[in-house]
């Protein structure tokens, strides 16, 4: 049996360890967004707290619900080409926008969020249980509402015939089957879950009374098995799994994750089809754990196999590629998507809290290269491990950048870092007053590439070359030491924290050089 556990690392890698095979797969933190500006409960808000995420291949949508009593604001953020962005606190602006927003009721009302074939897919104040409070929608990746569908464009409770709803799911069918929009509600003792049509909104199934009272989520394999997520005021609480016998039919409903979650808390099961683009792994299942009275050890990501089998934790804490620290998360309402590419999974995880920063976190599970090597910084003295040295993944011949990384070497001048890139690129190396070294057609395939730098000294400036600039900052910085008037690290060029001639004689000796473009 594999066994799979989460480590973390520096710099942007969550290691996923399969021991059968000893061979490791990493999990990169690609980015880290703070979006505690855009869910303030404000009347231009998405909310009070972030709840959910969709991706559509190219930007990424977060929703939100209301916290607060009474009715209020919530609604949806579309981030626009979302890996392209650095880490960092994010407000509404070009490409940050809010795409879609209604009123919806409060008191931890949830909402959520499916993405399929160029819509969107949302509930607004699940479990209210009153419409039009409590209503499904279908939106454009615009956020324009579809008004035929389900024949007004909202998805109403009478139409489906519960009395609430509690949660939506993509069904992704069963024996040829088409995809479905799954809607389950809260019942006792033992419940239904309607199939509706995603183009028109219409109920096209009904299956056998499979879910239990107080389910909370639910999820579908590819195989379209069920999982849901109870959380009740007993404690038979946890993940359970039925699997599919036909197209509207379920088998006996399993627990295979026990715990005693609080009642009726915004639980979550998401299930993810890693052996389809990574065919060594087990599919995940990612949940989160609420228990009754706040518990920092629960403010995590759980990771498990497809039947309920332990395989690690995330408590959001890391560094990503483009070198932001992240510290853990602030709460354990926490829910996940997927995208799936050759050979990679991108995993998108949203946590939301009242108190704390709201947040969307991007992880890849993919194939990967390990590059690594030394990087010598030339006529410099000092602590090595001080410098931040610039390490860019480039397309061949090309300047800009597709991927970016801050590392500090060790002792030794070692540096390492993980690429999922497969192909020829240009591997790029810059510290703050050497000049930038470039090795072309570095051939990225899996196998570990050693790549070695010598970066020359002198580039006070930072613009890439040793002129009568670097001459003249030198110049201004002359006699210096730190805490001084006019101090410059940048002119500091042999690191002995003094600017003197020795530090003129490596701009001089090295005056006029350049560094790769």
């Amino acid at each position: 049996m594999r066994c799979v556990r989460f480590l973390v690392v520096a710099l942007g890698l969550l290691s996923f360890v399969v021991s059968s095979s000893a061979q490791q797969l990493p999990v990169r933190f690609l980015r880290s967004f703070d979006l505690s500006s855009i869910f303030d409960g404000g009347t231009g808000s998405c909310g009070d707290v972030a709840i959910d995420v969709a991706y559509d291949g190219t930007n990424a949508y977060v929703a939100g619900f209301r916290a607060a009593s009474g009715v209020g604001p919530v609604g949806i953020l579309r981030i626009d080409n979302v890996l392209a962005r650095p880490s960092g606190a994010l407000s509404y602006g070009v490409g940050v926008t809010k795409i879609f927003g209604r009123n919806a009721a409060g008191v931890s009302r949830d909402t959520r969020l499916v993405y399929h074939d160029g819509y969107l897919y949302a509930g607004f104040g699940l479990g209210h249980g009153s419409n039009p409070d409590t209503a499904i929608v279908r939106l454009t990746t615009a956020g324009l509402l579809d008004e035929l569908w389900a024949g007004d464009g909202l998805l109403s409770l009478t139409e489906v015939g519960f009395s609430r709803y509690d949660s939506i799911a993509l069904d992704p069918g069963f024996g040829g089957s088409a995809p479905a929009l799954a809607v389950a509600p809260l019942s006792s003792p033992t419940q239904i879950i309607r199939r509706v049509s995603l183009a028109t909104g219409a109920v096209i199934g009904t299956s056998n009374s499979v879910a239990p009272a107080f389910l909370r989520d639910i999820a579908f394999s590819s195989n379209g098995d069920l999982y849901v997520h109870r959380a009740s005021a007993d404690a038979n609480d946890g993940i359970f799994k039925a699997v599919r016998t036909g197209e509207n039919t379920f088998g006996t409903l399993n627990r295979i994750i026990s715990f005693d979650a609080g009642n009726l808390q915004q639980c979550t099961v998401n299930y993810i089809p890693a052996s389809q683009a990574l065919p060594f792994l087990p599919d995940l299942l990612a949940h989160n754990f609420r228990p009754t009275a706040t518990d920092p050890a629960s403010f995590k990501l759980f990771v498990t196999d497809p039947d309920g089998n332990r395989l690690g934790e995330w408590d959001g804490s890391g560094v990503t590629i483009d070198g932001v620290q992240v510290a853990r998360f602030g709460s354990n309402l926490l829910n996940v998507a997927y995208y799936l590419l050759p050979a990679r999974v991108l995993v998108f995880v949203v946590n939301g809290s009242t108190g704390n920063a709201d947040r969307l976190d991007i992880l890849e599970i993919a194939l990967t290269t390990t590059v690594s090597g030394t990087v010598t910084l030339g006529d410099f003295g000092g602590d090595v491990t001080t410098v931040p040295v610039v390490f860019e993944v480039r397309n061949p011949g090309e300047t800009t950048p597709i991927e970016t990384y801050v590392i500090r070497p060790n002792s030794a001048g070692g540096y390492e870092f993980t690429t999922s890139l497969q192909g020829t690129y240009d591997i790029a190396a810059k510290a703050s007053h050497w000049l930038r070294q470039v090795i072309p057609n570095v051939t990225l395939a899996a196998t570990p590439v050693t790549l070695n730098f010598t970066l020359i000294n002198g580039d006070v400036d930072g613009d890439n070359e040793v002129s009568l600039l670097d001459f003249g900052r030198l110049v201004a910085a002359f006699g210096t030491a730190p805490g001084d008037e006019g101090w410059n690290p940048n002119a500091d060029l042999d690191g002995d924290q003094d600017v003197n001639l020795l530090d003129f004689g490596v701009l001089v000796r090295n005056f006029g050089l350049s560094g790769d473009e």
